[in-house]
């Protein structure tokens, strides 16, 4: 009995959270001394798995900054900074690739999360298949997939440490009491990468399709899987002599992991498209799992009024206000103009994906949707308080400060595992009808019937070259995925970063000196010296069909719209050189000495007590 109630006791310590460790890699289980109890029942090891789950809701996991900072900057998002605070120590200087070693309180934190969560799913997956209950006819299929899901989460740990800092210790057993595995040794990216898709394979082999979004099933890790393949066949800063950024050897292997990987969750899976675009987002603020199209593959499980600043760090920029209540800090994550641009003027997804406004009172007091003229603080409109919850509304009505909004954080939806499927297949075969069959379903919903014709089939059937259907899938993927904190690693995995986010700077110069700019799908774009803005009947949410986005109205008042915002060529001189200046400034760390490092460093005291086992490289 009075096992039992340690074990209790120990299961809580692991579902609720940790204390904080000195050394990141002096990780001991929480449970080490009762582990042949924890993992005896499906309901004690599911105890124990959902223990790793937590970690995972952290701020300094996908609670915040992990989703929502790390993954800045691209050529779509940008962190919310200035000229002046772009390089400031925390989330703009990491952003722009400033970050220096001695910076603490920031990745420091998060390397030691993850290794962390790695100690507990290192603990299960040694655990687990030594259970009797593993081998019960009984009990077997759940002790299966609760390993499956220990091996999935151990994957997408060490993928994010090789994602964000190259060749990182590798690990894979429980720490030991007496010390002797505290320090492993730094292991090359791409043998962690291969051994982590082995490990993949495994989990999807035993795993079901599952049942909530919210627990990783066999979907997810033949998505993770894919995404992590196509990460070891790409392009990444390599520490070596010069600091070359080079392609993983034998691409094509990988490519076909990917290819094959994606297949089976499109031909075996359960998953589908949901049909409304919109729908995806405004399912996910009010917190309603979509159990009918089962387009999240895996999402972060958050707690409203605990965890989460979706919807406060990233999405429509609230002022406090009588309606919805208190605000938020949306321009955390921002987005541009030149994002809004990018679009087909048809395409259904550019008004979900940028928001040009933002809702705050008016000179009487009246709460709306307000142009905003600064093209740095547009921002992501997947993410609403308006589409949230009345128990959040409720919460945040009085509210004086920020409370955590719930809103989970998604890993993977089913158009990613669709386009992956595309990518690979066009890589190894070209542009097959498969791959173009793929990128046909993702495309569909994003135009009206009207426009499939010209925009899907037209668009899709005169990709006639590997090239251009590559180039299509760049684009595609951007079309889909803004503010979802992807765009940053694919082009990395590319090799598209610095080249894309340069180009996002001559689009800035041409809009602002010459009020013209070519976007990605190559039509030209007249940008207007003034914006007129019409409202919708509410008189409170702007009528974006009726804003002149793409025709030049010149500035004199219009009757029927608000009087006329300066626009691009129409903005001040000041106003223009601090524009231009901001934009050079954004992604600056990208243009240092050692070139595309994209990587961060490690803080430096990580360094200091490994030691010896560990070094910072890349020129930190």
């Amino acid at each position: 009995m009075m096992k039992n109630k340690f074990l209790i006791a120990i299961l809580a310590v692991l579902t609720l959270g940790f204390a904080s460790c000195t050394d990141f890699l002096e990780q001991t289980s929480d449970s080490e001394y009762t582990s042949d109890v924890v993992f005896s029942t499906p309901a004690y090891t599911n105890s124990a798995i959902m223990g790793i789950y937590s970690v995972m809701t952290l701020d300094e996991m996908y609670s915040s900054r992990m989703a929502l900072m790390y993954s800045e900057n691209s050529d779509i998002e940008i962190v919310g900074a200035d000229r002046n605070s772009f390089n400031q120590q925390g989330n703009r200087g990491i952003s722009n690739y400033t970050a220096t070693p001695s910076w603490s309180g920031h990745l420091d934190r998060t390397w030691k999360a993850l290794y962390k969560a790695i100690e507990r799913a290192n603990l299960a997956i040694a655990e687990i298949p030594q259970s009797a209950a593993y081998t019960n006819e009984d009990t077997k299929k759940a002790m299966q997939n609760y390993y499956g899901e220990a091996l999935t989460l151990r994957a997408l740990f060490y993928f994010e440490l090789v994602r964000h800092w190259g060749d990182v210790p590798f690990k894979l057993d429980p720490t030991l009491s007496d010390g002797s595995n505290f320090y492993p040794a730094v292991a090359d990216r791409d043998e962690i990468l291969e051994y982590m898709i082995e490990d993949l394979a495994t989990a999807a082999e035993i795993m079901d399709w599952g049942t909530t979004p919210e627990r990783m099933s066999k979907g997810f890790a033949l998505g993770l899987q894919a995404r992590m393949a196509l990460w070891r066949g790409g392009y990444s800063i390599r520490n070596k002599e010069g600091f070359p950024t080079e392609r993983g050897d034998n691409h094509e292997y990988y490519y076909q992991i990917a290819r094959d990987a994606t297949a089976k969750v499109i031909n075996e899976g359960p998953h589908k498209l949901n049909t409304n675009y919109v729908d995806v987002f405004k399912k996910l603020c009010a917190l309603d799992l979509d159990l009918s199209s089962y387009e999240n593959l895996f999402e972060v499980a958050m707690g409203l009024s605990r965890s989460s600043e979706v919807g406060y760090s990233i999405g429509v920029r609230f002022r406090t206000n009588t309606k919805y209540g208190y605000g938020n800090n949306a321009n955390v994550v921002s987005t541009t103009p030149y994002y809004f641009y990018q679009f087909d003027q048809a395409d259904l997804r550019r008004d979900v994906s940028v928001a040009c406004y933002e809702y705050r009172p008016d000179d009487k007091n009246v709460p709306k949707e307000t142009f905003v003229s600064n093209p740095f603080f547009w921002t992501i409109a997947k993410y609403d308080q308006r589409w949230m919850s009345e128990e959040f509304k409720n919460i945040n009505l009085p509210a004086t400060s920020k409370i955590g909004s719930g809103i989970n954080w998604v890993m993977m939806r089913y158009s990613d595992i669709l386009l992956m499927f595309a990518e690979a297949e066009n890589e190894l075969n070209g542009p097959t009808q498969a791959a173009k069959d793929a990128m046909k379903a993702v495309r569909s919903r994003a135009f009206a019937e009207a426009d499939q014709a010209v925009k899907v089939e037209a668009y899709v059937n005169n990709l006639g070259s590997k090239e251009e259907f590559f180039n299509a899938i760049v684009n595609e993927r951007m079309f889909e995925f803004g503010g979802e904190g992807i765009r940053k690693y694919d082009l990395i995995r590319w090799n598209l970063l610095g080249a894309k986010i340069e180009k996002q700077r001559e689009g800035f110069r041409s809009m602002i000196n010459e009020g013209t700019l070519t976007n990605e799908l190559g039509q030209e774009i007249t940008i207007p010296q003034a914006i007129f803005v019409k409202y919708n009947d509410d008189e409170e949410t702007i009528n974006e069909n009726e804003v002149n986005f793409y025709e030049d109205k010149g500035n004199d008042i219009i009757s029927g719209y608000a009087d006329p915002i300066g626009w691009m060529t129409g903005f001040s001189d000041t106003n223009k050189d601090i524009y231009l200046e901001t934009v050079e400034k954004f992604s600056s760390g990208l243009d240092a000495e050692v070139p595309n490092r994209h990587l961060f460093p490690i803080y430096q005291e990580i360094v200091t007590q490994s030691n010896g086992t560990i070094q910072n490289s890349y020129n930190f």
